[in-house]
């Protein structure tokens, strides 16, 4: 962890566009003493507290920026990836528990679901060891971070999920608007080997993307950053959540 902290520090400095000589200054210390101390990676919590006041952050978001780099990944196992590649829908519920925090009432009440239906799904990750459900309807997460690495024959069907949606979405505004587009922004034409890569492609940029979101939120605030949404969704009022939890 103390490793990520300075990590941290070093990435604010460049946002900040604050130098060692200009930091040094700031705090009334030497430019090879602070090197020193960055390199050592060696300094008491006051003084961390003092070259975060120098940086204009505090330290609370500094940790959480550090806690951003070393957040874990969750590899799931053979039962696991098989519960979600027999029920995709639940693979969905799963990361909408993991965005709340195991708020499940917050899930069913966002997408309007059936309660009986999340309580199965419930029983069903607690079968896998994603979560313990207890008294009370209670959820425990058992895996604490954002990120989950899937095989691409799990990521190219959770993603058609919701991409056959959008795919006849579009086609319908395209026939509206007698529109035709190819070439890098348009229509491709793939067998479906290469409809499979492309999927998990789209997956991994967007998680590359999403964990550089969190890490910018922090570092610059949300005021000062661009709202984007999806680009496969970005042209059309399609809203993929919508779909999420359809069969």
């Amino acid at each position: 962890m103390r490793n990520d902290v300075f990590v941290a520090l070093k990435d604010v400095m460049k946002v900040r566009k604050v130098n060692y000589k200009e930091l040094a200054a700031r705090i009334e210390m030497s430019e090879s003493g602070l090197k020193k101390l960055m390199a050592g990676q060696d300094c008491s919590l006051s003084k961390l507290d003092q070259i975060c006041d120098a940086l204009n952050i505090n330290l609370a978001e500094l940790f959480s920026i550090a806690q951003q780099s070393s957040e874990p990944v969750l590899k799931l196992d053979d039962k696991q990836e098989a519960l979600f590649l027999k029920e995709p829908i639940i693979y969905h519920f799963f990361t909408e528990l993991l965005s709340t925090d195991g708020d499940w009432k917050a899930v069913v009440k966002k997408h309007r679901l059936d309660k009986s239906e999340s309580l199965s799904m419930l029983r069903s990750l607690d079968k896998v060891n994603l979560i313990e459900l207890g008294e009370n309807d209670r959820v425990k997460l058992l895996f604490k971070g954002s990120d989950i690495n899937i095989s691409s024959k799990l990521g190219a069907l959770v993603s058609f999920n919701i991409d056959r949606y959008f795919f006849e979405y579009a086609q319908e505004q395209f026939k509206l608007e007698q529109k035709t587009s190819r070439g890098s922004r348009g229509s491709f034409y793939l067998k479906k080997e290469s409809v499979t890569d492309y999927l998990k492609a789209l997956d991994d940029l967007q998680l590359e993307f999403a964990k550089r979101s969190k890490r910018e939120e922090l570092l610059y605030g949300s005021e000062k950053l661009e709202s984007i949404t999806f680009m496969s969704y970005l042209a059309t009022d399609f809203r993929a959540s919508d779909y999420v939890f359809t069969k």
